[in-house]
């Protein structure tokens, strides 16, 4: 007797999609990673909500990016403020719906020039 064997139909649309996410999941944890390297034990005064928001904004960053522009961005080297404020950029454009381009080019300054030289007031949408 013979199990029907279901199968799956993948297209190229959704295999795309698909990929995009696994190398969207992976450059985030890669990036995560580096940071929480960097701070070393600071990064344990970070709280979950934090950490979900970081990792959401470096998606959406990750997205706006192409390789090598992504490639150069240096999440070792980044302090705890920055990453506590790269937080806040995410949690603001999650939740509160801030504009979406103006918070990922505060986060980008921030990530690049650093924290002091940034203005972080996302303007509503």
């Amino acid at each position: 007797m013979e199990c029907p064997v279901l199968r799956h139909t993948v297209n190229d649309e959704s295999l795309g999609i698909r990929v995009h996410e696994v190398n969207r999941q992976r450059a985030v944890d890669r990036a995560v990673e580096r940071a929480r390297s960097g701070l070393k034990a600071d990064w344990l005064y970070l709280t979950s909500d934090d950490i979900t928001n970081l990792r959401w904004l470096l998606g959406e960053l990750w997205a706006t990016k192409n390789r090598d522009e992504w490639e150069q961005l240096h999440f070792s080297k980044l302090g705890f403020e920055q990453v506590q404020r790269l937080a806040g950029v995410g949690d603001r454009l999650r939740r509160h719906r801030t504009n979406k381009m103006a918070g990922l080019e505060d986060a980008l300054a921030l990530i690049n020039d650093g924290a002091a030289s940034v203005d972080m007031t996302c303007t509503a949408n």
